[in-house]
């Protein structure tokens, strides 16, 4: 990325090892009689990279796969097993909501704490406390035990005290995902202030749309290791397309079914159908695993095996550009004969509320009667028109009225936001501004 002497943050083969004992006194008899009793875990394996200075890089990666331990690192909380970690510059982390904070002392007691663990004097902090209790919004509570204060609390005033110092590096950790949604503006806004003066951003999310919009640079962990590193908006594909479409096991896997394999298909915007000629056995059927879903119908004539959604070429896609066209698909395999079939779609956001709905019957859309054995693909071709979120894709299939399968969020996918759109927006309207000089009515006398 950058010459390793100008970086603000160089990591150079970066490990870290944690010793698991099966029993307390298995790491005294360890020291004692000097052999391992121990099985090791390694949250870090040979990491390397370096953050530029007035650069904001975004750490990407499953629960599990080792961000917040490189965080830990590269902080100075936490012991490395090898390798190098080398920061120019003054620091302020938040790793975690209230770290370093003590339950028991008052927010107001707090912020002197946290102010002098990251090197500020008594004065400093004095000269900085007024507007850490103004920017948390928490005048009325700052003299209340940390204790006492919610998720969201802690997360203002952890967030108001670390962002105080104005550092040269400052690190997130998902701290603002437990704000409230105005707190997070104003967060992110601040974020934004410290990336426009050129300060270095170390910025760790699940938030995809976050680390594209905020990022120059992403970096993608799994188990420990770089996955990929580069454009964030090249990443953040990867990282869901890795949670949400592959095979956890096989990160590199296709989706796609083979010509033999192929469902018999069914396009929404039309009535006509195309079969196999035969019959499809349960050895040849691929289905995704829902366990764990929502679930409604007793699934007896049939079953949803697969929803995805693609793109133009025909790929299987969860992130989505807003204003391009896209295909809802739904493949059932049916246990019985079957004649009167019905295909129904809708997306939610992540608050619950239906953005869009349909259902074949009420498209007008009409399937020939389909056999025992036989799968059948609905495909609803739509224009995607929603922006800046993340979105929840439900699909079913039913027998006249009655529900066969219905899969409540089957998969998940997001659209970045577009720059010409506010953040708020949910809906692309396709803007087209214009404007011209009127002429000022003259007064009758």
């Amino acid at each position: 990325m950058s010459n390793s002497s100008e970086a603000a943050i160089h990591v150079a083969n970066l490990s870290k090892e944690f010793k698991i004992y099966s029993h307390p006194a298995d790491l005294f008899i360890e020291v004692l009689r000097g052999k391992p009793r121990h099985r090791s875990f390694w949250a870090l394996q040979d990491i390397s990279f370096d953050v530029p200075r007035g650069k904001v890089v975004g750490l990407l990666g499953r629960n599990g796969a080792g961000k917040s331990t490189l965080l830990r690192i590269i902080s100075g909380t936490l012991d490395k097993t090898s390798g190098e970690v080398v920061t120019r510059g003054r620091i302020s982390s938040i790793l975690e909501l209230g770290t370093g904070f003590s339950g028991e002392y008052t927010g107001r007691e707090n912020i002197y704490l946290g102010g002098l663990m990251v090197g500020l004097s008594r004065e400093e902090v004095k000269a900085k406390e007024d507007w850490i209790i103004e920017f948390s919004e928490l005048k009325d509570f700052i003299d209340q035990p940390f204790k006492t204060y919610s998720s969201g609390m802690q997360a203002r005033l952890t967030f108001s005290t670390a962002v105080c110092i104005d550092p040269d590096i400052l690190i997130v950790d998902e701290a603002l995902s437990v704000g409230d949604a105005r707190f997070q503006k104003k967060s992110f806004g601040k974020i934004k202030e410290f990336r426009e003066a050129g300060n270095t951003i170390l910025f760790v999310s699940h938030d995809t749309n976050a680390v594209m919009d905020l990022c120059d640079t992403a970096i993608l962990l799994e188990n420990g290791r770089i996955l990929d590193n580069g454009d964030p908006k090249a990443v953040a594909k990867r990282y869901w397309k890795m949670v949400y479409v592959d095979n956890p096991t096989e990160a590199s896997g296709s989706t796609r079914k083979t010509e033999a394999e192929a469902p018999a298909k069914v396009d929404a915007d039309a009535s006509a159908i195309q079969k196999n000629d035969e019959a499809h056995t349960d050895s040849k059927i691929s289905k995704q695993d829902f366990s764990g879903l929502l679930r409604a119908g007793e699934r007896i004539e049939a079953e949803i095996i697969e929803i995805g959604i693609y793109d133009s070429h025909d790929h299987k896609v969860v992130v989505l550009e807003s204003g391009q066209k896209y295909s809802l698909v739904a493949r059932a395999l049916f246990h019985e004969d079957c004649d009167t079939i019905g295909f129904g779609f809708h997306i939610t956001n992540n608050k619950g509320v239906i953005m869009y709905g349909i259902a074949t019957t009420d498209a007008g859309v009409k399937f020939p009667p389909v056999k025992k054995g036989q799968i059948l693909e609905a495909r609803l071709n739509v224009s995607m028109w929603l922006t800046n979120g993340d979105y929840f894709l439900s699909a079913g299939v039913g027998n006249g009225q009655k529900v066969i399968d219905f899969l409540y969020d089957a998969m998940v996918f997001t659209i970045p936001r577009l720059p010409w759109i506010q953040h708020a927006s949910v809906v692309n309207l396709e803007p087209h501004f214009e404007g011209k000089v009127l002429e000022a009515e003259s007064k009758q006398t």
